[in-house]
């Protein structure tokens, strides 16, 4: 009985500090940088990150010497896009939590714990922009063209269109009149969400960023200082 129960003690304690060591590992993750000094000789492209609640963005020029993005991403694609548009703002997540979570306090237990532990389909969410939209905490960044194009491949890769040319949007899925949602290559899981798709994003375009977070602090804070 007793070594029965101090069993289920040692199986408590170690499900109640993987939380913590989940943390500690995004809290360490998030102050190693990456890309201390970038390159920003000729950097001329602007872009920005966009956060909103615990959820980031690349918001981008729709046109560019490097590409025009809407003959990829049709603006047609949203219910009603902006006349006169100048940027286009990226963001990737688990296509379910998308479908069953508009905003943050639509989340449920459930549509949680399918993101974060199960394998499942991942989206890509587009929306399209007349100005930067100033509702969101925002971070400007001056980017060379090879940066740029760096970034540029990385998010085709995430929606396979480098090789097919076209993509066609998720149907039936908008938040807003502006915006689409594609299907994306990889799964959305504990060590993989939003964030980390946006950190990625940075580095391999050889921008500041950090080892690894799961969390939209993780890359503010190098843009901080």
């Amino acid at each position: 009985m007793k070594q029965g129960l101090r069993y289920f003690l040692m199986i408590f304690l170690i499900l109640g500090a993987l939380p913590l060591v989940y943390l500690g590992l995004a809290l360490i993750g998030s102050v190693i940088p990456v890309n201390i000094k970038p390159e920003t000789e000729n950097a001329e492209i602007e872009i920005y990150l966009s956060k909103q609640g615990m959820h980031t963005d690349i918001v981008l020029p729709v046109y560019s010497e490097i590409i025009f993005w809407d003959s990829i991403f049709k603006p047609e694609h949203a219910i009603a896009p902006p006349e006169n548009l100048k940027f286009i703002g990226f963001g990737w997540g688990d296509l379910n939590f998308y479908r069953n979570t508009p905003q943050w306090e639509d989340l449920k237990p459930d549509v949680a714990f399918k993101a974060l532990f199960l394998k499942s389909q991942s989206a890509l969410h587009t929306q399209f922009y007349q100005k930067i939209p100033i509702s969101n905490k925002l971070i400007k960044l001056s980017i060379t063209k090879k940066q740029y194009n760096k970034l540029s491949e990385y998010i085709l890769e995430t929606v396979n269109a480098e090789n097919t040319g076209k993509i066609k949007p998720v149907p039936d899925l908008h938040y807003y009149r502006n915006d689409a949602f594609y299907l994306a290559e990889s799964s959305f899981h504990l060590f993989k969400t939003c964030n980390t798709w946006t950190n990625s994003a940075l580095k391999v375009s050889g921008l500041r960023g950090c080892w690894w977070t799961p969390f939209p602090q993780g890359i503010f804070y190098h843009y901080s200082y």
